[in-house]
């Protein structure tokens, strides 16, 4: 993922996250909005614009960086569901020449099914950095 972003590679970027299918026939259903009836298109919709935004604001502060990947993190307690597991707060590693040390929350929230993970979105926020970790 870090090395995709650093290239401004979206295309591998995209594989990383949920697709289309994916979200909306086997994540949402057992998701409390899907099970509460939340209409799955505007969940799907506010996914990809707010994932659009993300790499917005992530790809130009990231592009062709020399980075390399310490590892990813997810420091939140999981949530189990009937066929998935989302791991959640999660953190990716790094270390650069600029910022040393460092963390950025690329992604909050990932899916383990099957023993394959997927990004739900990116994050849409500013990237916080913590250095000298």
């Amino acid at each position: 993922m870090l090395r995709a972003l650093t290239l401004g590679d979206t295309l591998a970027l995209q594989a990383l996250r949920l697709s289309e299918v994916e979200h909306n026939d086997v994540i949402f259903p057992e998701l409390p909005a899907g099970v509460t009836g939340y209409p799955i298109d505007l969940a799907w919709q506010n996914i990809e614009l707010r994932n659009a935004r993300a790499l917005e604001r992530q790809l130009p502060r990231f592009s062709a960086r020399a980075v390399t990947y310490v590892g990813t993190q997810c420091r939140g307690q999981p949530q189990a569901f009937e066929t998935f597991v989302v791991e959640t707060d999660c953190w990716v590693l790094f270390d650069d020449d600029e910022w040393g040390a460092s963390e950025v929350q690329f992604f909050k929230d990932v899916a383990v099914r099957g023993g394959g993970l997927k990004i739900f979105r990116y994050y849409d926020e500013p990237a916080r950095a913590r250095r000298d970790l």
